[in-house]
Parts: structure tokens; C-alpha cells; sequence
């Protein structure tokens, strides 16, 4: 059985033995189905996966740098009140 992209470029071949393309949209169209089939593909659900962690990581590192902060606001105060006595 054949795959889509030879059935793509047999199809492409024969249009332009018909004459029905000329050889630079033919070939454009060879260089467009071969991207299409070897190309690099874009998988946007891994990519808002990864943007999802990414986002918890930042939001979990903000809340845990308002806690610290909170934590040194109170060592501090505490500490002054403790060198009032």
C-alpha cells in the first residue's frame, strides 16, 4: 500500500506530464508535500503542557518568596521589640 505522500507526488508527476502544471509549480509543489510529510511538526499540546508547568513553577515560587518575606518581617519585628526590653 502506498503512503500519501507517493500517492502526493505520483499525482504531482502526472499533472505535469499532462501538462497540466509547469515544472516550477510542480516542483513547489514536490518541495511542499515533502515538508509537509518530513517536516518538523508542531505539537501544541506538549508545547501548553510544558507552558502550564512553567507557570505553576513561577506562581509557586512567588508565593513561596511572599512567605519568606513575611517570615523576615516578623523575625525583624520581633527582633526590635526584643531590643526595646
Amino acid at each position: 500500500m502506498a503512503s500519501n505522500y507517493t500517492d502526493n507526488i505520483w499525482a504531482i508527476n502526472a499533472a505535469l506530464n499532462r501538462g497540466e502544471i509547469d515544472a516550477d509549480t510542480a516542483a513547489s509543489l514536490k518541495k511542499q508535500t515533502a515538508e509537509g510529510e518530513f517536516g518538523p511538526q508542531a505539537d501544541l499540546s506538549q508545547f501548553e503542557t510544558l507552558l502550564g508547568k512553567l507557570e505553576g513553577s513561577k506562581m509557586r515560587q512567588q508565593r513561596q518568596k511572599s512567605v519568606e518575606g513575611r517570615r523576615d518581617i516578623y523575625s525583624q519585628g520581633l527582633a526590635q521589640m526584643m531590643s526595646n526590653f
